[in-house]
């Protein structure tokens, strides 16, 4: 039996009305376009009236998501992304988990931590690779159309920075590549990180510098802007300072072309989603070098370790600032970290000096 075309007085019966299927009573409407079509779960005939109320309950609900102030989490995530350039593989990955109709205030806790679980990969063997794949996107989606600030995790036990001593070990393995079952004749992946840590240049930025953007009697490099996909804000366009210590590890410099390149010598590639395709070579380095936590340290971490260092030793905020190419203090803060005392001093014995 079909939908009823009219009640027994000739009036013809709400959209959201009834109709029983064979199996069960079911509804069929649509509310702004969206198709509310479904089993009200009533499999008895005879419990009409128990239908209705679940049927006009659907109805009221679809009515009141649709003329909600707050948007869908499609809707969130695409202005986000468009907006911020950020986490578009993980977004879109995440509309198609929660559908296109749900509210980004009908996302509960709870179900971020389903997604995380239902979304996981066998290669990601830590919470925190499942932490910035899943919760960090939702979360940065939602507090983004709510007008929130993001929901923060306990800190998950070591800052993403090197020490001066790590670094010196990563160097030492960069300098002799076979070690870590490497194949980099040139160094270059010893060029790339000595550069990072002395600069804090980002990776999308240093991917694209050319010989002729190096001023090197004046030790600057200009950060022009960065490949398609990394999608970084023109206010990076910069003069970055280079420190005696990575000219000596950079040495020699090409003269001509692109300064960094993969141990192949081909253009390095950032999509602005994957990342580099050279992570998985640095991690062999990390692994040789005997870092902690190997796995979750990347490139962009040598740009948090030079705001650490940089900040140990010359302690000038808008210089920071200047040099890193943040629009605010608020985001040069997240990237500086806490530093014990010392460090400066034990970064002038490695031979790092960042004062003017």
């Amino acid at each position: 039996m079909g939908k009823l075309e009219h009640f027994e007085d000739g009036t013809r019966p709400p959209c959201w009305y009834p109709f029983w299927n064979g199996r069960s009573w079911c509804y069929d409407f649509r509310v702004e376009g969206i198709r509310y079509r479904a089993s009200t779960g009533v499999r008895d005939p005879e419990a009409i009236e128990i239908a209705i109320t679940v049927a006009k309950g659907v109805h009221d609900a679809a009515w009141a998501r649709a003329l909600s102030p707050y948007p869908t989490f499609q809707e969130a995530g695409d202005l986000y992304v468009g907006r911020f350039g950020k986490h578009a593989k993980e977004v879109e990955e995440l509309i198609e988990y929660f559908g296109p109709d749900i509210r980004v205030d009908e996302i509960m806790p709870f179900m971020i931590d389903q997604a995380m679980v239902d979304l996981s990969r066998p290669t990601w063997h830590t919470d925190q690779t499942a932490r910035r794949q899943v919760f960090m996107p939702t979360n940065a989606v939602i507090n983004f159309a709510l007008g929130k600030r993001p929901r923060q995790w306990a800190h998950s036990g070591r800052e993403p920075v090197l020490d001066p001593e790590e670094a010196e070990r990563l160097i030492r393995v960069a300098q002799e590549p076979a070690k870590a079952n490497l194949r980099d004749p040139e160094r270059r992946l010893l060029k790339l990180i000595a550069f990072e840590l002395g600069t804090g240049a980002a990776p999308g930025e240093t991917h694209v510098i050319r010989a002729e953007d190096c001023n090197w009697p004046t030790r600057q490099v200009w950060v022009r802007g960065v490949q398609k996909g990394a999608r970084k804000t023109k206010y990076r366009r910069r003069w970055v300072h280079v420190p005696d210590r990575s000219l000596e590890l950079m040495d020699p410099l090409p003269e001509d072309g692109l300064v960094f390149l993969t141990p192949t010598g081909r253009p390095i590639i950032t999509d602005g989603e994957h990342g580099t395709h050279l992570i998985k070579q640095f991690h062999k380095l990390c692994h040789a070098a005997g870092l902690r936590d190997a796995e979750e340290i990347v490139f962009y971490t040598l740009r948090h370790t030079w705001a650490t260092w940089f900040s140990a030793q010359v302690g000038d905020l808008a210089l920071l600032i200047e040099r890193g190419g943040w629009s605010d203090a608020e985001m040069a803060m997240h990237y500086r970290k806490q530093a014990p005392a010392d460090l400066g001093e034990r970064l002038l014995a490695h031979g790092w000096d960042f004062r003017p």
